[in-house]
């Protein structure tokens, strides 16, 4: 899961000026849209029990059929991810932080100007 979730970021662009919520969003979609973090999701979705007023069930193909269900779809992958993730995020976190702190310390490259 975390494989297929850091090779899908590597998609989304930023710098230091770009705002938070815009990375947030494009996280978001990247997130839900990509095959790769949905297979890697329903692998993890194999190990998981989600629990229904027919009772715990494994999840499977057919455990968001129902209409009643599709309601929890985006809760249980965000909670399966955070879950899956979630160690490594601290990790990624330090990482990201100390690569824009050095891009904000960086003097700007100067442009080249023609006469």
């Amino acid at each position: 899961m975390n494989e297929a979730f850091l090779k899908e970021l590597k998609k989304i662009k930023f710098d230091s000026e770009t705002e938070m919520s815009v990375v947030f969003k494009d996280v978001f979609c990247v997130g839900f849209s990509s095959p790769k973090i949905k297979k890697a999701l329903w692998t993890c979705f194999k190990r998981c029990i989600y629990s229904s007023e027919k009772g715990d069930l494994k999840i499977d193909k057919d455990t968001f059929e129902p209409v009643e269900a599709r309601e929890d779809y985006i809760t249980v992958c965000m909670e399966v991810a955070k879950h899956n993730i979630g160690p490594f995020v601290k990790t990624h976190f330090s990482e990201l932080s100390q690569v824009l702190d050095k891009l904000k310390a960086s003097p700007e490259p100067k442009s080249k100007t023609t006469p």
